[in-house]
């Protein structure tokens, strides 16, 4: 069944990283929208095309959203936020999607993103913020290639910052040379086993965001230090 069509108008289009922009959404027709974090929303980005964005933001204000775009594909989607401009006007479907936290996720949450796969887990990580984070313990893994695609990066740092003792953000680079990097380096396949320890799998539901492989290979991982399958909540992105 087709969800509803809204439409929204561009307040904002800010580039995040040299690929990603993050497009700012207030809503025009009806002016509410209701989501989970960690949802995703349609939108028709040239005739007869329709893409799916996974929304950034939490749920807190139903009168906007936001949503990170990889422009690098340079398709009709990428091609459609690129000239997205302030005061434009656009339409979309949603909310869609079952990859959000359950009131009955185990009492760890971990969470895997890779690229713009951080968008749905920060929605998710500030949601969880409103709604009591201090009483959570909560891991981020984010990988990406280069330093400046660490998008949301001061943000997550300073969660780190305000919960030492329950959030933990890693960020690791794939390709660090000339950053001066200090950071963890490497694919998240090759860092998770290395800093996760086997009793962070007991008790502990995680939600990956990225590609078809990071996804498989993570699943593995976490399964092979003795987590529950069906505790390992995914999301393609490509």
């Amino acid at each position: 069944m087709a969800k509803e069509t809204y439409a929204a108008r561009c307040t904002a289009n800010v580039l995040l990283t040299p690929r990603v922009y993050e497009a700012h959404l207030e809503l025009v027709d009806p002016p509410r929208f209701a989501f989970k974090a960690g949802q995703f929303v349609t939108v028709p980005v040239a005739e007869g095309v329709l893409r799916s964005y996974s929304i950034a933001s939490p749920p807190e204000d139903p009168a906007w959203l936001k949503l990170a775009v990889d422009i690098q594909p340079g398709g009709p989607g990428s091609r459609f936020f690129a000239e997205l401009a302030p005061g434009q006007d656009l339409k979309f479907q949603g909310p869609y999607g079952a990859f959000v936290v359950r009131d009955d996720a185990l009492p760890h949450l971990l969470f895997v993103g890779t690229g713009t796969g951080i968008a749905p887990l920060r929605s998710m990580i500030l949601d969880l913020e409103k709604r009591g984070i201090a009483h959570r313990r909560i891991t981020l893994f984010f990988g990406v290639r280069f330093a400046d695609d660490l998008m949301y990066h001061d943000e997550f740092l300073a969660l780190a910052a305000k919960y030492p003792a329950t959030f933990t953000y890693i960020p690791t680079l794939s390709r660090p040379d000339g950053s001066h990097w200090p950071g963890e380096t490497g694919r998240v396949t090759t860092v998770i086993p290395r800093l996760l320890k086997e009793a962070d799998a007991e008790g502990t539901t995680a939600y990956l965001c990225g590609s078809k492989e990071m996804l498989k290979e993570v699943t593995e991982i976490l399964v092979g230090m003795g987590m529950d399958r069906k505790q390992v909540k995914k999301e393609q992105f490509w």
